[in-house]
């Protein structure tokens, strides 16, 4: 058995891992699609990040480490994400990726990523190696459509459009924690305009619209449909001035243009300020965990849920954490 970094042969092997041991839908090509986007559409891709164990040359199991950067506090950190986590059915309980995940961690230290983040229902596999669950706070409204004649498509393939859009994230997203720092053009022509459609998933619609005031975008706004659900979530949302009625027109345009005429279950950050009558969800599943110890002593709180809620009150409805389905890995 050999545990390693990926070789620059084994890439369509490791798509075919990937895409055989998640397969959500049932659809092969389409779950290979799904990687093969998160490979190619990412300009910060490494493929020593990509950790697997072989065994006569056939791949068991695999990590990847995601390189990022992350807001939090006022300030910008290192970040390491943990995605595409999975070993065959037959070679699982065996410390295969617990051993891609030491091996994850000696990676990030040495690239100096500050902090690590992943999404997992199983938090206690990872809990052993040193990630902390965060709680994350959300809101869940019922919201009626309307189509909003200021509203339309993001033209994310228009460079004056993309740098409004690219400006407008960054003054909006950089007050809040846990966001991804988008500060490549690729990244938002190539991963975030695929992200937002979807298109990999049979069941997956989704969009993006930005709200224009005397030629200007005034804010924008990603939703898509929650596969196999009735649940319209946000994936992504800036605003200048006025967020919650920006939120508003934006959120109810969206029920419109994606539903059948009917009011929607939506759920979104709770960082994102609404005025519509909510009920306050708390939900499991993303965990942290500190890797430099010199960059956690910046950070003013104690605990890393205060950090990354920005408070130490434990009030879920004044969260700044946010963690944009856009940018899920």
């Amino acid at each position: 058995m050999e545990f390693r970094a990926l070789r620059a042969s084994e890439m369509d092997a490791w798509f075919d891992h990937c895409a055989a041991v998640f397969n959500q839908t049932n659809d092969f090509e389409a779950s290979r699609q799904y990687f093969m986007n998160h490979w190619y559409n990412d300009p910060w891709r490494e493929r020593h990040g990509i950790l697997v164990a072989v065994d006569a040359g056939e791949i068991l199991s695999t990590v990847r480490v995601f390189h990022r950067r992350i807001y939090l506090a006022g300030d910008v950190f290192t970040m390491g994400g943990i995605g595409e986590v999975s070993t065959k059915a037959a070679y699982r309980r065996r410390g295969l990726s617990g051993r891609l995940l030491e091996m994850a961690i000696t990676y990030m230290d040495a690239e100096g990523m500050d902090f690590s983040m992943l999404a997992t229902g199983t938090p206690g596999h990872y809990s052993r190696f040193g990630w902390e669950e965060v709680t994350t706070y959300w809101k869940q409204a019922e919201i009626s459509p309307l189509q909003c004649g200021d509203i339309r498509l993001l033209r994310l393939q228009e460079p004056e459009e993309l740098q409004q859009i690219m400006n407008l994230y960054e003054l909006y997203s950089s007050r809040l924690n846990g966001a991804i720092v988008r500060d490549r053009w690729d990244y938002w022509q190539d991963w975030v305009r695929t992200e937002i459609t979807r298109g990999w998933f049979a069941q997956g619609r989704g969009r993006g619209w930005a709200l224009r005031e005397s030629g200007e975008i005034k804010a924008y706004l990603v939703a898509a449909w929650d596969l196999g659900s009735d649940t319209l979530f946000v994936n992504d949302f800036a605003s200048r001035d006025d967020e919650a009625q920006s939120f508003s027109k934006l959120i109810r345009h969206a029920v419109w243009s994606l539903g059948d005429g009917r009011p929607a279950k939506v759920l979104f950050p709770a960082a994102v300020a609404s005025d519509f009558p909510t009920e306050l969800q708390a939900r499991d599943g993303l965990m942290v965990r500190v890797n430099n110890e010199e960059a956690w002593k910046r950070l003013p709180q104690a605990s890393l849920q205060e950090v990354f809620h920005g408070s130490s009150g434990g009030d879920g409805s004044t969260s700044k954490l946010v963690s944009w389905g856009i940018d899920g890995y």
